[in-house]
C-alpha cells in the first residue's frame, strides 16, 4: 500500500530540511573516518530529492524522475556500503580509482598537461576489492525484486526507450497527434520511491552520529509511511557488517 502523495512530499521535505538547516553533527571517533567517506553521498541523495520536488511543482514530471532514480540509486549503494561486511573499505577504495579515472579523464578533456602531471605524480589507489557493478549491490539488498523493479521504471525516463517515444504521441479519435507537452502517470509512486531514498540515507546518517532520537522517529516513520528503514535484513548474516541486527 503506497501512502498519500501530500504524506510522502512531507517526508521528503523534512528530510531535506533537516540535512540543509542543521550546523553541525557529534560524531564519536569510531564513526569518524566513515562520516566524511558517507556525508556527500547522503547529501547528494537529499538534494535530488529536493530537486525532484521542485520540477514536480514546476510541472516537469517526465524531467523529475530521473532524479528520482538517481536519489535511489544513492541510497542503495549507500546502504550497501554501510550495512555490508567489508563496504566501507571497498568503497574508500572505489574512491580512490574513481577520483584518479577522473582527472585523468578532466585532463585529456581539457587538453591540461600539467593537470596530467599532477595525476601522474599521485600515490597508486590501495589494493583490494572495490564496488562490484550496481546490479550486483541492488541484488545483495532486494530479496523481493521491489527495488530493482522501481529502479526499472524509473530508468525508462533515462535511457532511449519505448518511453521516449510514446510521449510524444497521442491517439486521437481518427489520426495520431505529437506533442511536446508531457505528463507523468505515476507520480505517486516515483515519490514513494524517493521518500524511501530519503529514509534509507537518513538511517545511515542516524547510525554515524548514534542519533537515538533520530532512530526512534524513522521507525515511527517507516511503520505511518511503510518506508523501508534499513535494508540490512536482506542481506545473508554472514555478509553483515558486525553489530548490526
Amino acid at each position: 500500500m503506497i501512502p498519500k502523495l501530500d504524506d510522502l512530499e512531507t517526508w521528503i521535505r523534512d528530510c531535506v530540511a533537516h540535512l540543509r538547516d542543521i550546523h553541525g553533527y557529534d560524531v564519536t571517533r569510531a564513526h569518524e573516518n566513515e562520516f566524511y567517506l558517507l556525508f556527500g553521498v547522503i547529501v547528494r541523495t537529499m538534494r535530488y530529492a529536493d530537486a525532484f520536488l521542485d520540477l514536480m511543482e514546476s510541472r516537469k514530471e517526465p524531467e523529475a524522475v530521473p532524479l528520482a532514480r538517481a536519489a535511489l540509486e544513492h541510497a542503495i549503494t549507500l546502504q550497501w556500503v554501510f550495512v555490508s561486511d567489508g563496504g566501507i573499505n571497498r568503497f574508500s577504495r572505489e574512491v580512490a580509482h574513481d577520483r584518479i579515472s577522473h582527472y585523468t579523464n578532466l585532463a585529456t578533456w581539457l587538453g591540461n598537461t600539467e593537470l596530467a602531471g599532477v595525476v601522474a605524480q599521485l600515490d597508486a589507489p590501495p589494493e583490494g576489492k572495490r564496488l562490484a557493478p550496481f546490479g550486483n549491490l541492488l541484488a545483495d539488498l532486494d530479496q523481493e525484486k521491489f527495488l530493482a523493479t522501481s529502479y526499472h521504471i524509473l530508468s525508462q525516463q533515462v535511457h532511449v526507450t519505448h518511453a521516449g517515444v510514446a510521449a510524444a504521441l497521442v491517439q486521437g479519435p481518427e489520426e495520431l497527434h505529437i506533442t511536446y507537452e508531457q505528463t507523468y502517470p505515476y507520480r505517486t509512486e516515483a515519490t514513494y520511491a524517493v521518500a524511501a531514498a530519503c529514509m534509507l540515507a537518513r538511517w545511515v546518517l542516524a547510525k554515524l552520529t548514534n542519533d537515538e532520537v533520530l532512530l526512534e522517529r524513522l521507525d515511527k516513520v517507516s511503520d505511518e509511511l511503510h518506508l523501508p528503514m534499513t535494508l540490512v535484513e536482506s542481506l545473508p548474516k554472514k555478509k553483515r557488517r558486525r553489530g548490526l541486527s
